[in-house]
């Protein structure tokens, strides 16, 4: 499998949707979509695997930007080696977010960070309504990692209103909707390599994505949960305990 994929399957990308529905039966789903409101001053969302100590934490560092004219929501993507591996920026309309860029992070041969950005094709980042009978929602990314030869990967997901539920999160039930996710990866190297996923993800009223689940093949299942919410300057802290042990 190509390492573009593979690390596609380890990132927690966010959702991104095309909404389609009609006005009699919306569904209102904002306060279940990240406190942008709240995130002026950024804070930190630590994700552990559920079940399985063999599998790192990740970390997403979300802030809002407000300008005179419009509000951002921008996310920082950190694996356990407190690199940056992903990074969006999207803005806050009436009717939901709209991703504007999205860029994947690499190492060259050299260590040198490179980052690769996306070619949005459908911008919807996450609706503010839904419809109760379900529905249909579309996302498309493409990177191009190399042009001579040729080299892309694209990764659409369609997912699939399915209600709502609850989830546990430190020791407290919270209400969430429940979304059914299926995933198509395109790897494009002199030739098509498709890998096909199927998941699930809750999002909790005024927090967020708070658990997911993908299954990437008969034995092996990605599961995690959102385990604690915090500042970056305590992030910043265990990158440099992280350092001095080394």
């Amino acid at each position: 499998m190509n390492r573009h994929i593979i690390f596609l399957l380890y990132c927690f990308t966010l959702p991104f949707w095309l909404l389609s529905c009609t006005e009699d039966d919306r569904i209102d789903i904002r306060a279940y979509y990240y406190p942008v409101e709240q995130l002026e001053e950024g804070l930190v969302y630590e994700y552990r695997a559920v079940n399985n100590d063999s599998l790192a934490p990740s970390y997403w560092y979300f802030k809002s930007v407000k300008t005179d004219t419009a509000l951002y929501f921008t996310g920082n993507y950190y694996e356990a080696d407190f690199m940056v591996r992903q990074f969006f920026r999207s803005e806050i309309v009436h009717n939901g977010s709209l991703m504007d860029d999205y860029f994947l992070y690499s190492m060259d041969s050299l260590g040198q960070q490179i980052r690769f950005p996306a070619e949005v094709e459908a911008d919807n980042a996450f609706p503010f309504t839904v419809r109760d009978s379900g529905g249909i929602f579309l996302f498309k990314l493409k990177w191009t990692f190399e042009k001579e030869p040729l080299q892309t990967t694209t990764l659409i997901r369609n997912r699939r209103y399915k209600g709502k539920d609850k989830y546990v999160y430190q020791g407290k039930d919270h209400d969430c909707v429940v979304f059914e996710v299926k995933e198509l990866v395109d790897d494009f190297n002199d030739g098509h390599l498709e890998k096909q996923f199927n998941g699930v993800e809750f999002y909790a009223k005024d927090i967020g994505l708070i658990y997911y689940k993908k299954e990437i093949g008969d034995n092996f299942v990605l599961e995690y949960e959102l385990v604690d919410i915090y500042p970056m300057e305590k992030l910043e802290a265990q990158f440099k305990e992280h350092l001095d042990n080394q």
